[in-house]
């Protein structure tokens, strides 16, 4: 598109120098030559040195073939002349950095229907940010009683593994609060539908009323109780793994403390064949199947049993792929916190060692492996 832009300053040159990035003919009117000069060296874009609201200088920027008309000047009084000057003069869509709302109606009346209350934005994104400092940004949508908002899914959220289509339909979540995208740790974002699952860490943008923000939010936050009685119960389980077994009570407790509580529907895929695994398992409830490469279920994972834990000891490929066959609770215990607990005792990472080539070499019918990664892949 071809947009003209009124205004060199920071704002303006930021927003020239996006637009250039995206392939747009961009023109930029600014009364001072040097910044004139920088942008376009810098920038890219064609540069007019002159006065936005003076008619000549707005027809030799080429504003009757415009397509948008950006007005970033640094009064309202310019910002709403020249939006006045372009409509007498271009069909171009005009846009408009409102600095004073008390110019809201007049640029209505001059036509003027996108408007960017600066002071709006930054004082909502300020009172959002002090009031949900886990709220990453916002943006106020219409009247201002719209908001649009990013949040991250803590590592333990109890929304994790979870469909959108099923957080909807949770008591508790806010009826006024539509999911409009996803957005994983890479910075690949996907819009979401109702099988969309959510995971942990990454992050949801949400659109909500401001009024069910708070609501929206602690939602989203909220993580499982987990007191002193379930990390004990977990415990309890991990004590069970023959690996674990030189692990103290204290270093059990830190374990299942750090463990990461999901919830996955049924039918959920949680690895495949082949990829590599940092995880164990513990089912707290439901069940799941572990298939070969044929799709062949080959074990059943009931509450209390545990899968995955040669992937978190070795960094080998998993084995096989594990699916959900009904609703499951998982608590999922990553490499990275349990080799903080594992290696801050020299003696007990030994020990767990010699019970993994034990185990491995009984796998095997006795036979020694010829070559095997050591605890942690080292």
């Amino acid at each position: 598109m071809k947009i003209v832009i009124a205004g060199g300053g920071r704002v303006g040159s930021v927003l020239a120098q996006r637009l250039v990035a995206e392939q747009h003919t961009v023109t930029v009117i600014e009364r001072d030559a040097t910044v004139c000069n920088r942008i376009f060296e810098e920038v890219g874009a064609v540069t007019v040195c002159g006065d936005a609201t003076n008619p000549q200088v707005l027809a030799a920027a080429g504003i009757v073939s415009a397509d948008v008309a950006a007005g970033v000047l640094a009064r309202d009084s310019e910002n709403l002349a020249f939006a006045m000057l372009v409509r007498s003069a271009s069909t171009a869509r005009i846009m408009v950095r409102m600095l004073d709302t008390s110019y809201r109606e007049a640029y209505r009346l001059a036509g003027v229907k996108e408007l960017v209350a600066e002071a709006e934005v930054v004082v909502a994104k300020m009172t959002t940010a002090i009031d949900f400092p886990q709220v990453a940004g916002t943006l106020p949508l219409g009247d201002g009683d719209t908001l649009l908002f990013e949040l991250a899914l803590p590592l333990r959220a109890r929304v994790a593994g979870l469909t959108v289509a099923q957080v909807r339909a949770t008591p508790g979540f806010p009826r006024e609060c539509v999911f409009i995208g996803v957005v994983d740790p890479q910075g690949r974002a996907t819009l979401p539908e109702g099988s969309t699952v959510l995971r942990a860490g990454h992050t949801v943008i949400m659109v909500s009323r401001r009024s069910q923000l708070s609501a929206a939010v602690e939602f989203l936050s909220a993580e499982p109780l987990v007191g002193v009685g379930d990390s004990s119960v977990l415990a309890t389980t991990l004590r069970k793994v023959d690996f674990l077994a030189p692990l103290s009570g204290d270093e059990l407790e830190a374990v299942a403390r750090g463990a990461e509580h999901l919830q996955h529907p049924a039918g959920a895929e949680l690895f495949r064949q082949g990829d590599a695994g940092e995880t164990f398992y513990v089912v707290l409830s439901g069940e799941v199947l572990l298939k070969d490469g044929t799709g062949q279920a080959v074990a059943s994972v009931k509450p209390g049993g545990f899968f995955g834990e040669l992937a978190l000891l070795t960094g080998e490929p998993r084995t096989a792929t594990a699916v959900t066959s009904t609703p499951c609770e998982l608590a999922a215990v990553g490499r990275e916190d349990f080799r903080s607990v594992v290696m801050a005792n020299p003696v007990v990472a030994l020990e767990m060692s010699r019970i993994l080539g034990e185990r491995l070499s009984r796998a095997q019918g006795g036979k020694t492996q010829q070559k095997r990664r050591g605890l942690f892949g080292r």
